[in-house]
Formats: structure tokens, C-alpha cells, sequence
């Protein structure tokens, strides 16, 4: 038994340092992974939950790393979705002085989705609004990037819970600020769970999912991403009274308190709607942030 033990373990080592040198290889040869292999590569990751347990336990003592995760190197590296003719596949961002994006947008509740049973599209996410949103930006000439790596593969492999996922997404975001200089502005689209009279409003006779900007307390430069919402909300205030349900501030226990805002100034957490909104409500919500979006960098520049 004690000889099978540790050949189990002889193995399990084995497989750790090929998968270190893998990964430092692919890092020399700067190789770009075609979407088909990258997607085999986080599925055949994410059904090792219990090996990784181990190989993590062995990595550690020997790296002193508090977890190494295959999902998140292979993600942190071939993330960012940046639409351009330069690049149409899933690789690392092309960029240049012309196409340089401005604008991530991510979802750390990446899974938050709307209701099924009001549209026929039954898998609409805050992911799909991300991607909406990225067209409308295009209308102002704003070069923006989605975040198309998974939080929950994640979440899975390293066996961290659901509030976890803002660790998460911070390591989405500072991937994409490496990669890609030129990002000024990280709009994170979240759903809300209240009911459809709280978020939704018509105006002029068109429905909207309303919006609600959070803001960590937690963070110790608050003061200025809260003057960013401020303008945000002065914005939507004045051109589509009554879309905004406010700032919501939070901190203390059971809250993040921080939501990643420490990050950036311009670092904007946004709940478009509930659970209730139809996807029309979404996408009219959509076009107004992408005006707000545009009224605030023509304001920041």
C-alpha cells in the first residue's frame, strides 16, 4: 500500500513539473493556440479538480506558489476577445495606434443571466449585454475588448467559492492591462435580482432595464471612483431621467466592499436590470450606457 502511495505520488509530481515546463515553453515560443485546442485544453483542465488538489499541495512546497491552476495560466494568456480585422481569432490583442482599445468590459458574476421564460432567447447572460455593449461603443468610434475567459473554470479548478470571483476577474484584469497598454476604462456588467417593477422604467414610451452603480467603500480611493459615478449618474439624470436607481454604497461583513475598484479609478461595477428584464429592456439600457460611456471619456480626456 505504501509503495502504491508513492508511485501515485512519484506520478503526480511528474505530471506537475512537465506541466511548469509545458507552460514556460509555450511562454519562449510565444505559440498562439487555435479557439478549438484552447477549449479542449480548459475542458480536459477543468475535470481534474481532485489531481489538482494534489499537484497543488506538491507545487507548493516546491515553488512556495499558494496554487498553481492550468486554467488560469492558459486564460491569463489567451483571454482578451479583441474584435479587429488585424485579429479574428481568439489570440493575444493585436494592437496598434490606430485600433488601441479604451475600454474593457468583464462580468465578474459571469453567469448572471436573464429570465428565460420572456424571450426566446433562453441563454441570455450579462456576458451577451458585454458584447452588445462592445458594438454600440463602435458607434462613437470607441475601441473596446470583452472578457471571454471563464470565471466559474476557475472558481472550479482552484475549488474557491462564488465569492471568490472577484479575485478572479482581478486576474482578468490586470491580464488585459499588460497586454493591452492602452486600456483606460473597466466597466464591469453585472444583473440585479430585485423585481421587474424596481428595474424597469419607460421613458418616452420605451422600456428600459434600470441601472444601479455600486461602490466599494472599502477601497481607500473611493472618493474618486464615486466622482466618475457621479458624473455617470448626472449623465442619465439629465438625458434619461429616472434609468438610474442611484449609487449604491457598500461595506463590512458579508460584502466585497472593494469590488476591484482599487484597481483603477475609472474601474465601474454596473447592475443593468433583474432577472425580469426581457433582452429588449437590456439592449435599449445598453445603448444608453454606451452614450454614457462616450460622454465620460469625451469628459476624461
Amino acid at each position: 500500500m505504501k509503495k502504491n502511495s508513492l508511485k501515485i505520488l512519484f506520478v503526480l509530481f511528474a505530471l506537475a513539473i512537465t506541466f511548469i515546463v509545458t507552460i514556460k515553453w509555450l511562454d519562449d515560443i510565444n505559440i498562439k493556440l487555435d479557439p478549438d485546442t484552447l477549449d479542449k485544453l480548459i475542458a480536459s483542465s477543468s475535470n481534474l479538480n481532485s489531481e489538482n488538489k494534489v499537484i497543488n499541495s506538491i507545487v507548493e512546497v516546491i515553488t512556495n506558489n499558494n496554487y498553481i491552476d492550468p486554467v488560469a495560466i492558459i486564460l491569463k494568456k489567451y483571454s482578451a476577445n479583441y474584435n479587429s480585422q488585424e485579429n479574428n481569432n481568439n489570440d493575444v490583442p493585436v494592437v496598434n495606434e490606430e485600433t488601441s482599445p479604451l475600454v474593457y468590459i468583464y462580468n465578474t458574476h459571469q453567469t448572471e443571466k436573464y429570465n428565460s421564460s420572456l424571450d426566446i432567447n433562453i441563454n441570455y447572460s450579462v456576458l451577451d449585454a458585454s458584447y452588445l455593449l462592445q458594438e454600440k461603443l463602435k458607434k462613437y468610434n470607441i475601441s473596446s475588448v470583452v472578457e471571454s475567459g471563464s470565471i466559474k473554470d476557475i472558481l472550479d479548478t482552484n475549488n474557491w467559492n462564488y465569492a471568490s470571483s472577484y479575485k478572479v476577474s482581478r486576474m482578468y484584469l490586470e491580464n488585459a492591462k499588460k497586454n493591452i497598454p492602452s486600456l483606460k476604462y473597466f466597466i464591469d456588467l453585472h444583473r440585479d435580482s430585485v423585481n421587474k417593477k424596481i428595474s424597469t422604467v419607460e421613458i418616452n414610451g420605451k422600456s428600459y432595464a434600470r441601472i444601479l452603480f455600486v461602490l466599494g467603500l472599502e477601497n481607500i480611493n473611493y472618493s474618486e471612483n464615486k466622482k466618475v459615478m457621479e458624473f455617470m449618474e448626472n449623465f442619465l439624470n439629465t438625458n434619461y431621467y429616472g434609468i438610474s436607481r442611484g449609487i449604491f454604497e457598500r461595506e463590512g461583513p458579508g460584502v466585497n466592499g472593494v469590488y476591484n475598484q482599487d484597481f483603477s479609478t475609472n474601474c465601474v461595477l454596473i447592475e443593468v436590470g433583474g432577472e425580469y428584464n426581457t433582452t429588449e429592456e437590456v439592449a435599449n439600457t445598453i445603448e444608453v450606457i454606451a452614450e454614457m460611456i462616450n460622454a465620460y471619456i469625451g469628459e476624461s480626456v
